[in-house]
């Protein structure tokens, strides 16, 4: 791992996660780290103060004129994408956004979580204009219309979300605990409540349909899920866990330089990314029996992408999702944007691949995957 933090990244203020929260959660967010940013960062800072300072007139509004409304709202037998970040998680996402029947978390609904109601074409338009075409670590598309995971909302709602320590890394380890594993019982609780805001929220504005859900922390927190919607149903993706590991270094190498307020050591994020994926899949293998069988579907990325069509049909017969045939040409049309699209490669020293085996062994055992 190799983190470069420039110039670029120090002033660029157009496209930050931390942009639609309110001034009393983004107080509580520097608050709770102790006001810990790197100077350098002070203007981006500033820049999005000013921006949130900005929009409080309009979340007043939204807040006033739709609370009772959401509160009102059902999320009705939504869907989880479930598996490690790097896994193949928004290429389902993507894929399952096409079927009509569902309704899902769009990107600029997720960054401005509070006036996507009321500012909705206005805020598409800027979301769009801010956001760069392809993500960088992967150059998948992005879109302001495009499926977004909900993590980044809750941090923008509340400090119970994981995405809100990538503004703060030296620290990505505490947040985990905290607000994946649940090691605090206040903190779950809060994000049990801010979750179930935001869903309804989106819910209601798609009139009750059911919803796709994509957050890889997702994986480690299927009890609460359950606990909120007991008629939840999922799909659990897998990847080779070496790939997994490669690919996760180069996401932090890219996205950290964007969203951290400070730097961060390669040796903490390299830890991180042993230490939370161990933690992850120890909770999924234990919580997943809490699912019923008929309301689980896995594949590996491999499976998946040598024949997605085939798997997805798989996947809506075993949770019993009807008419895949009419879903299906809108999802061929989708898969046309990907005919020429490379994953990265990655090279493997084996003093790594002997770590990353001694250490998520577990993983590769219960996942059926080679030493």
């Amino acid at each position: 791992m190799n983190f470069k933090f420039t110039a670029k990244d120090y002033l660029k203020i157009n496209s930050h996660a931390a942009f639609g929260s309110s001034f009393r959660n983004w107080f509580r967010l520097h608050r709770a780290n102790n006001f810990d940013v790197d100077f350098r960062f002070l203007p981006k800072i500033l820049f999005i103060t000013f921006n949130i300072l900005s929009s409080t007139p309009l979340r007043i509004y939204e807040r006033l004129k739709y609370n009772k409304k959401i509160k009102n709202a059902s999320v009705k037998q939504p869907l989880f994408i479930l598996g490690y970040y790097r896994s193949g998680t928004t290429f389902l996402h993507y894929l399952l956004s096409k079927d009509p029947r569902f309704a899902y978390c769009a990107t600029y609904e997720v960054m401005l979580p509070h006036i996507f109601l009321s500012s909705g074409s206005f805020s598409r338009k800027i979301m769009g204009a801010a956001l760069p075409e392809n993500r960088p670590m992967d150059n998948l598309k992005m879109g302001a219309d495009l499926p977004k995971e909900e993590e980044f909302a809750l941090a923008s709602i509340g400090v119970e979300s994981l995405a809100a320590g990538y503004f703060f890394p030296k620290r990505l380890q505490q947040y985990f605990e905290k607000y994946v594993l649940f090691t605090d019982a206040k903190a779950e609780q809060n994000w049990k409540n801010n979750l179930d805001y935001f869903l309804k929220k989106v819910s209601y504005k798609y009139n009750e349909k059911p919803l796709v859900i994509k957050s890889p922390a997702n994986t480690a927190r299927i009890k609460q899920i359950l606990e909120l919607y007991p008629d939840a149903k999922f799909i659990h993706i897998h990847r080779n866990p070496y790939e997994v590991y490669l690919s996760n270094e180069r996401l932090y190498e890219k996205i950290l330089p964007m969203l951290a307020f400070h730097k961060v050591d390669n040796k903490t994020m390299e830890e991180f990314i042993f230490n939370s994926y161990a933690a992850t899949y120890r909770n999924y293998f234990e919580q997943k029996a809490l699912i019923k069988p008929e309301n689980l579907f896995e594949f590996s990325y491999d499976y998946f992408t040598a024949d997605p069509l085939k798997n997805l049909k798989a996947a809506y017969t075993h949770l019993s999702y009807e008419n895949f045939n009419e879903t299906e040409a809108l999802i061929k049309e989708e898969l046309l944007n990907y005919k020429n699209y490379e994953t990265n490669k990655f090279n493997l020293s084996p003093e790594l691949k002997e770590e990353i085996y001694k250490r998520w062994q577990f993983v590769f055992q219960a996942l059926s995957y080679p030493k």
